[in-house]
């Protein structure tokens, strides 16, 4: 059986929809079209959801994405959803009787399927060890059902979302490079780690845009007197940690922060939300709140693969704007003030 027949949403899904979003609403803005994207693949997800409320639906949606899909970057299973579900009040007959009925549905399914893997194998002289065993999920009140996938089950049942919140995000352009995106991509580390020695290099980034140890005293003493809530130990460690470990400049990474938020001021109200994600990856700040652990390795992630195949005499800041930002302008922000905090940094050492 064809692995894509296992798909509800495959890449050639998303750039169907991409292409006639983009042709029949070619007149709207960018981020206007990526809303009506967005809006379409979330309605494909939650048909395949059990039949809970809307609230709940939209919930596991968005903790499948944030988890699987950008977390772990893999497609979403039919195992991720059933445990996710299981997560929720089974007292709740709300919540439990639309979960059996799903999982009597997904048995029905995946059982024919794995009649007809079976047929398929033998057709094709498979080995006769690799048995298939149907799935079969009693229920019981005061027990957690329990869901027994077999490996050549697992391979049929695989519901797959791709990068969905791409098209939300990073624009149009984005979600065809992270389908296909480098395997060798760096994992993130243990939030608890406090130091992370920096890999190899997979970042095509200039000797001065390298990451390289900076006087975290005089840094913080430069974003306080911007009144920044990014001089605070959860937002410093996390920003300095992702450097390290991406080989991205420090100074790069905050300048960012300073160029897309303004190194986020106390005095603003949601501070603490958009210090969680300060630089508007995945869009922005609101449609995208997450952790500033995940945002800053986000950042650094893109900042990586932007950086790749720059012409020799094109401006590293000016290449990755192309498709960092929609702004022109966002590269000369950005490269004055890494240039500032360099400054000041450089003056602390010579001072020294």
């Amino acid at each position: 059986m064809p692995t894509d027949s296992a798909y509800v949403l495959t890449p050639t899904d998303v750039k169907n929809i991409r292409t006639y979003v983009q042709s029949k609403y070619a007149t709207m803005p960018h981020d206007k079209r990526a809303e009506i994207v967005a809006d379409a693949v979330t309605r494909i997800i939650h048909k395949q959801l059990p039949h809970f409320t809307v609230d709940v639906k939209r919930q596991l949606t968005s903790t499948l994405i944030r988890t699987t899909v950008l977390e772990h970057q893999r497609p979403v299973s039919a195992d991720d959803i059933f445990l996710l579900c299981m997560k929720l009040d089974q007292s709740d007959e709300s919540i439990a009787l639309p979960l059996r009925e799903w999982t009597r549905k997904q048995e029905a399914r995946l059982n024919r399927k794995s009649e007809s893997a079976t047929i398929e194998a033998t057709n094709a002289k498979a080995s006769s060890s690799a048995e298939i065993i149907p799935l079969r999920l009693p229920y019981a009140s005061d027990q957690l059902i329990k869901w027994n996938i077999h490996k050549k089950f697992y391979l049929f049942s695989t519901l797959s979302i791709f990068i969905v919140v791409v098209t939300l995000m990073f624009g149009w352009s984005l979600t065809n490079d992270i389908n296909n995106k480098d395997s060798q991509m760096p994992i993130a580390q243990n939030a608890n780690q406090e130091t992370v020695a920096p890999v190899t290099s997979k970042n095509a980034l200039p000797p001065e845009l390298k990451y390289e140890h900076v006087d975290r005293d005089k840094l913080i003493a430069f974003l306080k007197e911007r009144n920044s809530i990014l001089a605070e130990p959860k937002y410093m460690d996390a920003i300095l940690k992702t450097a390290k470990e991406f080989d991205i400049h420090p100074a790069f990474m905050f300048a960012i922060t300073g160029q897309e938020q303004g190194f986020v001021p106390r005095t603003h109200k949601k501070a603490k939300e958009i210090a969680n994600n300060p630089f508007n990856v995945f869009h922005s700040w609101e449609e995208f709140n997450t952790t500033i652990d995940q945002s800053s390795q986000i950042a650094a992630r893109t900042i990586t693969r932007l950086s790749k195949d720059k012409p020799a005499e094109t401006d590293p800041f000016t290449w990755i704007n192309r498709e960092y930002a929609e702004d022109p302008n966002w590269s000369n922000g950005v490269r004055s003030i890494f240039t500032m905090i360099m400054n000041e940094i450089e003056l602390t050492q010579e001072g020294k």
